[in-house]
Order: C-alpha cells, then structure tokens, then sequence
C-alpha cells in the first residue's frame, strides 16, 4: 500500500474511534443518568437504544447519498451532525431530550457506519481488504475504551463532560476529514461529477500509480438498481442472510456493549467493577478485530467468519456461568468483546464484496439497517425483561442462541463471481484502465 493509502484507512480509524466513544459513552453514562433522573430499567434501556434508533434510520436512509454526492461529503455532513448531537446531549435537562439527541448521534453514525467500509475496501489491496477492515473495525472497541478511560477520569464532573469531549474529539475529526480525504475513485469513476477525470488522476498520483487519459465506459448492469442490488435472484438470497446475520450480531453486541457494565455494577454491587469491565470488553474488542485481521491472511472469510460467530456464541453461555464471580466475569467479558468485535469485522469485509459498485454504499447501508433493528431491540428488550423479573445469566443466554444460528447463514453465502475482483473492475473499466487503475490498486 502507498503511504496515501496508509493515510485513508488511518483517517476512516480515527473517525470510527471517534463514533465509537459517542456510539458508546451512553453505558457508562447510564447509571448516572438513571440516578440523575430516577429512570427505570425500562427507560435506561430506551436511552441505550436511542442512538441504535438513529443508527437504523442513518444506514438506511443518509448512507445512500454517498452513492449519489459522493462517500466525502457524506462523511463529513455526517460527523458535523454527530458533533452538533453529542454537544446538545451535554445540556439535556430530561430523559425526552437526551433520547432526542442520542437519536440525532446514531442518525449520523449510521450514515457513517455503512459508507465507511466501502471507503477503506476501495482503497485497500485486493489480498489486504479483509485485514484492512478489520484494523478499522478496531476503533469501535477502542473508541469504547477511550470512552470508558474518560468517563472514569472525569466521573467527578458528572456525565455531561464526557458528552462534551465526545463533541469536540468528533469535531476535530470533521476537520481532518474536510482538509485530507479524498474522494472514493469508485464514486468518481460511475457517477462522473463535474472534473472528474482531474480528481482521478490527482488521487493516483498520491497513491504513485500511472494516470488514465480518459475515463473507462461504464457497463451498466441490470443489478445496477436498488432492487437488483438488494431483492433479486442470489443478490435477495445474500441480502437475507447476510440481514439475518446482522441482526442477532447486532442485538447481542449492543446487548453485550450496552448492558454489561450495569449488569457486572449490579451483580458485584460496585461501580467500579461495571466501569472495568466495560472498558475490558472493548479492550477485548479491539484485540480480536486485529487478530480476525491477521487470521483473514491465512483463512477464507467466509469459514472465518461462521466459526468467529459460534464461538462468541458460545462465549455469552460462559459469560452466563461466570457472572457471579469477579475475576472470571471479567476475563469471559474480555473474551465476549473480542469474539463479537472479530464478527464486525468479518461481516465489514463481506457486505461490501457482495454487491456491484454503482450501488455499494445503498446495498450494504440497507443490509446494516436491517442489523440496526436487532440493536435497537436488543438493548430495549433487555432492560423490560429485567423489569420483568430475568436474571443477568438468563439474558446472556437468550442472546446466544439466535446468534448461533448466525453461523449456519454466513456459511451458506455464496459472494458473486466480481468479489474476486477489484472493486474499479466491477465498475466495467475497459482493458486499459484496468491495467493503470485496478491491477495497480489490487496487485501492488
């Protein structure tokens, strides 16, 4: 890889790290918010939910513009939202109005979460793509150990602070992004804006490969359109199982992510031990997504994949043994965020390679949607159970075994036959532009 391609992946890990300190503070918020307030189980579960909410409605409805004004401008209105959302967050004087803004956080997290991985895959090498969203998908988990660090440090001043320095580290992202990523050359290749052959040749320059004189014709394609990209023949087949999957990952990992650190306060009776092992969790988290990395080197992604979602499966049953005891709930904590971390990471690098380009970023933005109901669900389900009389352990398992069943669906994907190429080459780039565009990205 170039060093300006080192520099894209870099720059879409910084702002995933940002997202998931936003995306995330809200659990280690959310005992003082309950005591600020006096909420119930039922109403912390809401607020945790909030910004899945947003999320849902992000993926599926913001994301899609990055095929039509392009993956940088997208990215950059999304985090000026973001920073807007986290900001207001911080003046909250009710439970309403900070479910209001939480919704606003994960409107434009979603909108960033589904483009994204599509920016980094185009950017990476061929044999590298998995590898490269797995380092990505890392900043989510660390973004949750920042946010577990900071809320730690400033527990003094109160939950706002946190919001606050959510807001600003989000801002400061919004400028790095608006001075020194480019735009995707997919996007510049298919929907042609204005100069954008010069924007081409500038980008390839920077990642030291050969300009093209012209831009390649463009095959269109009759899986080209939303409902040939999402619905139709194997594409629909794909889709299903790839929602599917997407849900219960995201309704056990939001569960997990969500809950873990009130359920380990709860059951341990400290607060500490709930702060501890939340940050665990993602500390877990960011491992397992670079060692997914690593293994994708070695290991088809598929059956990569599958066996990653049994065994984090697995691991909630363990997490369900072991939450009485301290020591070994914390060490089954770390273990869970990494195995459920490790599955983002397999599921990036999937969706992205199971869809035509002209499309990307709408297909997978309403496959992740789907996921989005699962998060939604699965934090607000928890906290009405508990009201409902379930223990901690019961709640792990209810979760462990649709996920389970998630391992079947990811074997049974077949990606289409363009996966193997590069995502320019799937764009229908004539022989010539292939050789200076696609062989030089993929191949280098």
């Amino acid at each position: 890889m170039s060093a300006y391609q080192v520099m894209v992946v870099v720059i879409c890990l910084a702002i995933i790290l940002a997202e998931g300190f936003d995306l995330l503070i809200m659990a280690f918020s959310a005992s003082g918010v309950a005591q600020e307030w006096s909420l119930t189980g039922s109403e912390v579960g809401i607020l945790l939910s909030a910004a899945l909410f947003g999320m849902a409605f992000g993926a599926a409805f913001l994301a899609p513009l990055a095929d039509r004004i392009g993956r940088r401008m997208q990215t950059l209105g999304c985090l000026l939202l973001v920073a807007i959302a986290m900001l207001l967050a911080s003046f909250s004087t009710s439970f309403v109005q900070l479910g209001i803004w939480r919704v606003l956080t994960g409107l434009g997290i979603g909108g960033l979460a589904a483009s994204l991985p599509v920016i980094v895959a185009e950017f990476s090498p061929q044999r590298r793509r998995t590898t490269m969203i797995a380092i990505y998908t890392s900043g989510l988990p660390l973004g949750g150990v920042i946010g577990g660090l900071i809320a730690g440090a400033l527990a003094a001043y109160g939950w706002r602070a946190s919001f606050t320095v959510g807001a600003g580290i989000t801002f400061v992202i919004f400028l790095v992004v608006l001075f020194a990523m480019p735009e995707s050359i997919d996007y510049l290749l298919v929907r042609r804006p204005k100069n954008a052959l010069a924007r081409v040749n500038k980008t390839l320059q920077w990642m030291r490969i050969a300009p093209i004189a012209e831009l390649p014709a463009v095959e269109h394609r009759k899986d080209d359109t939303v409902k040939g990209a999402i619905f139709t023949g194997r594409n629909g087949i794909r889709s299903a199982l790839l929602g599917y999957v997407f849900f219960v990952f995201s309704a056990g990992f939001y569960f997990a992510t969500s809950w873990t650190p009130r359920l380990l306060e709860q059951t341990s009776q400290s607060a500490q031990q709930g702060i501890t092992g939340g940050t665990l969790l993602n500390l877990g988290g960011a491992a397992g997504t670079l060692l997914f990395g690593l293994l994708a080197l070695k290991f088809r992604l598929r059956w990569l994949a599958a066996v990653t979602v049994a065994c984090a499966a697995l691991s909630l049953v363990a997490m369900s043994v072991t939450l009485g005891g301290s020591a070994g709930a914390l060490v089954v904590a770390t273990i869970v965020g990494a195995l459920l971390n490790a599955i983002a990471s397999g599921l990036y690098a999937l969706a992205p390679a199971s869809y035509p380009a002209a499309v990307r970023t709408t297909a997978v933005g309403w496959v992740v949607a789907i996921g989005r109901v699962g998060a939604i669900l699965g934090p607000i389900m928890t906290g009405v159970l508990l009201d409902g009389g379930w223990t901690a352990s019961g709640l792990y398992l209810f979760f462990a075994v649709p996920l389970l069943l998630g391992a079947g669906a990811i074997a049974l994907i077949r990606l289409p036959k363009e996966a193997e190429a590069s995502p320019v080459a799937a764009a229908g780039a004539d022989p010539v532009a292939q050789e200076n565009v696609a062989t030089a990205v993929d191949e280098r």
